[in-house]
């Protein structure tokens, strides 16, 4: 099997929908010989900010001369995004053969009458397969949705639980408030395990948090932001003291700092629990930690930005950033979305910020269509463009744009590789 035919067999296994439950990932992993149970993992969920804050933590434990894998979702560029080692991409040779392996473990699935694997499961059965065979020494594990049934709760025995940002999302599968979707993400909280969460939660999550450890004795690490300043926040990126540590970010953002602080807490209590972690480690992993499609510059003169921020939590921390750092620079804004997600709501935070916006258009068929984000749009902004193709809109935003302008495009991790090549060509 070669790398293309792996990838065809994962994207045809997307009729098998996408199902919340451990039975299928538990028989597939038994089928495979269970290598998760032999590996040591930092296991996080959230609503916002997991991607971000497990690669300030993969990177710190990378600095620290650990092994460390890195399991994300979704890939923003090219699928292999998803498994890292030392902030490696899986080769495609590797991945072939691990996907060799998972396929021949759900033919002897199928032939005992098991239900098939899902899409996510099978991925997330060849990064655990992957991660094994190359001898990781730590594995940090991004939740895919929820938390208490999502594939990656395979695991037993973390050896900590981090719980990022919690807002409302994906409702229809984890709740309609804040403390039951809290309830899910902290159904990865296993006996005895140590629970470090981000430190500006809402009172009704925090005490769900709580509440859970407690029900597993698992050991919460209280969070203390008395310690945190930060000394610099703008485009270039950020500086901040913490527990008398300086720090220098590249990522841009108040909630980046929030997310590397948790990253600095998560790796205080790995250091507790035995690992060697100095604090040049934690210094050097986080200015070193680079995230695609979160607030990432990808040119400058005008400054362009792609930023996946999908959901109300997301897009409230966009504009609190934007209004921070723009300085009164003007902001040109493409802008998509998917329909099952908040875009009337992402439009109206977004008018305060914005002077042009782009409307353009996802390839899926979740998309929110032009016509909808339009009929949305109109008169809450100075002035709208619809370009249906993405490379377009990139063009209309450089010829709208002057050399001190800011350009960005917001709303799905989905369109952002396509509007980054656009931007690249068309530059």
């Amino acid at each position: 099997m070669d790398y293309l035919e792996a990838l065809k067999f994962i994207q045809k296994s997307g009729k098998f929908g996408s199902k919340l439950g451990l039975l299928n990932i538990t028989n597939l992993m038994h089928e495979l010989g269970d290598p998760q149970d032999k590996l040591r993992f930092v296991h996080v969920a959230g609503t916002n900010g997991k991607g971000s804050t497990a690669l300030f933590i993969s990177e710190i434990l990378r600095s620290a001369g650990l092994k460390t894998g890195l399991y994300t979702s979704p890939f923003i560029y090219e699928f292999n995004e998803r498994m890292k080692i030392d902030g490696k991409n899986i080769p495609d040779s590797d991945f072939s053969a691990v996907m060799e392996k998972v396929i021949a473990a759900i033919n002897n699935m199928l032939k005992k009458n098991m239900e098939h694997p899902t899409e996510f499961e099978i991925i997330t059965a060849a990064a655990f397969l992957y991660f094994y065979e190359q001898k990781c020494d730590v594995v940090v594990l991004e939740v895919g949705l929820g938390g208490r049934f999502d594939a990656t709760n395979v695991i037993k025995n973390p050896l900590l639980c981090v719980i990022t940002k919690i807002g409302i999302d994906h409702s229809e599968f984890l709740g309609n408030t804040l403390a039951e979707i809290a309830f899910e993400k902290c159904g990865i909280i296993k006996d005895g395990v140590f629970v470090v969460s981000y430190p500006d939660q809402r009172d009704e999550v925090i005490d769900e948090i709580k509440k859970n450890a407690a029900l597993k004795n698992a050991q919460f690490a209280e969070n203390d932001l008395s310690s945190l300043t930060i000394k610099k926040c703008d485009i270039s990126g950020s500086n901040f003291s913490y527990k008398n540590m300086e720090v220098t970010l590249s990522q841009i953002g108040v909630y980046q700092i929030l997310n590397a602080v948790t990253a600095i807490n998560a790796a205080l209590t790995l250091k507790n629990l035995g690992l060697n972690i100095t604090e040049d480690n934690i210094l050097s992993g986080l200015k070193n930690a680079k995230w695609p499609g979160r607030m990432e510059i990808i040119s400058q003169n005008p400054v362009v930005i792609l930023d996946g921020s999908h959901n109300a939590d997301g897009i409230d921390a966009f504009v609190e950033t934007a209004e921070k750092m723009l300085n009164g620079k003007k902001l040109i804004c493409i802008f998509s979305m998917l329909k099952d997600k908040e875009y009337p709501y992402a439009l109206c935070k977004l008018k305060n910020v914005t002077d042009d916006l782009i409307l353009t258009e996802i390839a899926s068929t979740r998309k929110a269509s032009i016509d909808e984000l339009l009929c949305e749009a109109s008169g809450k902004f100075k002035n709208i463009y619809t370009e249906k193709d993405n490379e377009d809109a990139a063009k209309k935003a450089l010829s709208l744009a002057k050399e001190d302008d800011v350009i960005v495009a917001i709303g799905s991790l989905y369109m952002l590789s396509d509007i980054k090549n656009a931007f690249l060509k068309n530059k």
